[in-house]
C-alpha cells in the first residue's frame, strides 16, 4: 500500500479522529478524547480513516495521489509528531510497517496487528457504506433495520458555540429536540443548573425527533463545515459533512 498525501491535510485528519474535549466517562465529566489507534483504507485514492467502539464511529475521507490500494491499522500519536515537521507533500509507504517521507526525512513508524474494537468498528462501518453527504438533504437514510426520520442542518460554529454553553453545566448530557423545522439543544444538572438554546437550520427534512446525546461531536468537524443531522427517536444520531462523518448512539439511563 502506499500514497501521496498533505502533510497538514493527515495531520487534521488523525487530530479530528481522537474527537478531544469532554466527554462523559466513567470518572466523570472531563477532559479525554476517542482513542489513538485508528483503521485506514485506500480505495481509488480516497482514504478513508476510522476510528470507532461499538456505540461510535467517526469517518474522515482524503484524497491522495499516485494510491496503491490496501489498509492498515496505526496508531496516530506515534504519526502526528512526524507530521508536524513533514511540510508539504509526504509519501506513505506501508508494508510491515509505515514509512512516511517527504524526499529528505523518512520516518518508520509500527503498525498495529488489529483495532481494540476491529469486530464492532467492521459492522459500523458496513451499515455506513451507502450513506454520502448532499449539500443539502434529501434522503432519510436507511439504518440498520430502519430509517432516519428527520434530517437538517447546522454551521459547525454554531453548534460548537451551543454545545460549549451546554459544557458549562457539566451534565455531559445533551438533548436534541427537533420540531416544527426549530432545533432546542438542552442540557440539566438540576432544576436551578441548566441550559437551552433554540438553533435555526439552515435546510430541514421530515419529521419531528428527540434524542439525548453525549461528547464534544463538533470537535470532529472543520469550522464553519455545514453539518448533516440524520435523526429518529430514541436512535443514534449521524452527522455528515463534505468529508466526514460520525455515528453516536442515544444517550440512555438520564443524568
Amino acid at each position: 500500500m502506499k500514497f501521496n498525501v498533505d502533510s497538514d491535510d493527515l495531520k487534521e485528519a488523525l487530530e479530528s479522529l481522537q474527537v478531544k474535549g469532554k466527554h462523559l466517562t466513567n470518572s466523570g465529566f472531563s477532559p479525554s478524547n476517542f482513542g489513538t489507534v485508528f483503521y485506514a483504507k485506500l480505495e481509488d485514492n480516497q482514504l478513508s480513516l476510522y476510528n470507532g467502539e461499538p456505540t461510535f464511529m467517526v469517518k474522515i475521507t482524503i484524497g491522495v495521489e499516485e494510491g496503491e490500494d490496501g489498509d492498515f491499522v496505526a496508531d496516530s500519536s506515534l504519526i502526528i509528531p512526524y507530521l508536524k515537521s513533514f511540510d508539504g507533500q509526504i509519501t506513505a509507504t506501508i508494508g510491515d510497517y509505515l514509512c512516511i517521507s517527504n524526499g529528505r526525512k523518512n520516518a518508520n513508524i509500527p503498525k498495529h496487528v488489529s483495532h481494540p474494537h476491529e469486530e464492532a468498528l467492521s459492522r459500523l462501518i458496513s451499515i455506513t457504506s451507502h450513506i454520502t453527504y448532499e449539500v443539502q438533504p434529501q434522503t432519510l437514510f436507511a439504518f440498520s433495520n430502519s430509517n432516519f426520520e428527520g434530517a437538517f442542518t447546522l454551521n459547525q460554529v454554531d453548534f460548537q458555540n451551543c454545545i460549549k454553553n451546554c459544557e458549562l453545566v457539566k451534565s455531559g448530557i445533551y438533548e436534541l429536540n427537533y420540531h416544527n423545522n426549530e432545533l432546542v439543544i438542552s442540557t440539566s444538572l438540576n432544576t436551578t443548573n441548566s441550559y437551552n438554546e433554540t438553533l435555526t437550520p439552515v435546510f430541514t427534512l421530515g419529521e419531528s425527533a428527540t434524542l439525548d446525546f453525549s461528547s464534544p461531536l463538533y470537535s470532529f468537524f472543520k469550522k464553519d463545515q455545514l453539518l448533516n443531522f440524520y435523526v429518529r427517536d430514541e436512535c443514534p444520531v449521524l452527522i455528515v459533512a463534505n468529508d466526514r462523518m460520525i455515528l453516536k448512539a442515544p444517550h440512555v439511563g438520564g443524568n
